[in-house]
């Protein structure tokens, strides 16, 4: 399994995963997932979009995604990343993510964080998708 993220907190804490840090914000975090899903042939473990807080309101965002490369590209998880992308395109042209504080900024990694680890302790995903 992958995570990609850009949260430095799921970076630091989450141990014994493949971590694919992105250094940019939740749209360059869906753009790596696309890419990853066309170049790669990776296919979506997880939904872009999960979580409730919606996408201009966070700055955090952490996919999950097989390891292992399929020999076609998924088109499901690419319709999905793909609607994620229009979704987020929509909210931050409605209205933009705001300039939150560094306190701010800690509550959304430790938001994203928990969703992570909340993942990896209470879901069984199947051994070939690993």
């Amino acid at each position: 399994m992958r995570i990609v993220t850009n949260n430095p907190k799921v970076n630091k804490e989450i141990e014994g995963q493949k971590i694919y840090f992105i250094d940019g914000d939740y749209g360059d975090v869906l753009e790596t997932t696309k890419e990853m899903i066309i170049d790669e042939r990776q296919v979506l473990l997880s939904h872009p979009l999960s979580g409730s807080i919606k996408p201009n309101e966070t700055f955090y965002k952490s996919i999950f995604l097989n390891s292992q490369k399929s020999e076609y590209v998924d088109l499901y998880s690419l319709e999905l990343i793909e609607s994620a992308q229009a979704t987020y395109n929509k909210f931050v042209a409605d209205k933009a993510t705001p300039k939150w504080t560094e306190e701010i900024l800690e509550d959304f990694q430790m938001v994203d964080y928990h969703l992570v680890e909340a993942t990896l302790t209470r879901i069984q995903i199947p051994p070939n998708y690993l």
